[in-house]
């Protein structure tokens, strides 16, 4: 990867702002990026000790979709997954580590709130979503110490000769916009939500070159049955 930018969406504690300032310079973040955050800066910098200089180059936005304008790969994180909700089959740290590594541009690592988290909506614009193995005692960890534990993996993968290239985020979107216009109108609106993002998480999880092949694939089957012009990109992001 170029770019690591990490993204804290509304984080609520000025002791675990300040703390990941410093893992920031711990890790070698590039960018750091705020979503409406809660916490007190001026309170942070008592936590941030050499790292509080970063407070003043960080990146305020009003919302995660602001804060993965230019991103090429995203990673969000929660201490809750499914293998029955779609929405939250996770990869461990390793393998999201191993996904950055091959990313040609920028890539995010999304956190979020230390009540709540990340809403639904929030983790359905990422690539995939991470979850670190706690004991089913006591699940959730602090967010400070997810960001010590995922920038860490990031940080020993991204230095190492990379063993997977990932598919640009301009294949990906084309990706999924040629399976919305192929499947337009066959399913109900919840269960196609949760095929077209089966779709991208298989396809962010993919080789450059497997995304290729199936970019290809789609782009030939949409042009054969007409549906070219139902194509949908989000040119914003």
């Amino acid at each position: 990867m170029e770019t690591l930018r990490l993204v804290l969406v509304g984080i609520e504690g000025s002791n675990n702002l300040g703390y990941i300032l410093r893992l920031v310079e711990n890790f070698d973040v590039n960018e750091v990026y705020l979503v409406s955050p809660k916490a007190s800066g001026a309170e942070a910098l008592r936590y941030a000790a050499r790292a509080s200089s970063i407070l003043y180059g960080v990146t305020v936005v009003p919302s995660l979709k602001d804060a993965l304008k230019g991103v090429e790969f995203s990673i969000c994180t929660s201490d809750e997954s499914s293998t029955k909700d779609i929405l939250r089959v996770a990869i461990g740290p390793k393998e999201a580590s191993e996904l950055a590594s091959g990313v040609s541009g920028t890539v995010a690592l999304v956190l979020g709130r230390e009540s709540v988290g990340l809403t639904r909506d929030e983790i359905m614009q990422c690539n995939v979503l991470c979850t670190i193995q706690t004991s089913s005692r006591y699940r959730a960890l602090n967010v400070s110490n997810a960001a010590s534990i995922l920038l860490y993996e990031i940080y020993m993968k991204r230095y190492k000769e990379r063993s997977h290239e990932v598919p640009e985020k301009k294949t990906i979107d084309l990706i999924v916009a040629y399976m919305k216009a192929l499947t337009s109108g066959l399913f109900a609106e919840g269960e196609a939500q949760d095929i077209i993002l089966a779709v991208k998480r298989i396809a962010s999880k993919s080789d450059k070159g497997e995304a290729g092949r199936l970019l290809k694939a789609l782009s030939k089957i949409c042009i054969r049955d007409g549906c070219k012009g139902k194509l949908e990109l989000d040119e914003s992001r």
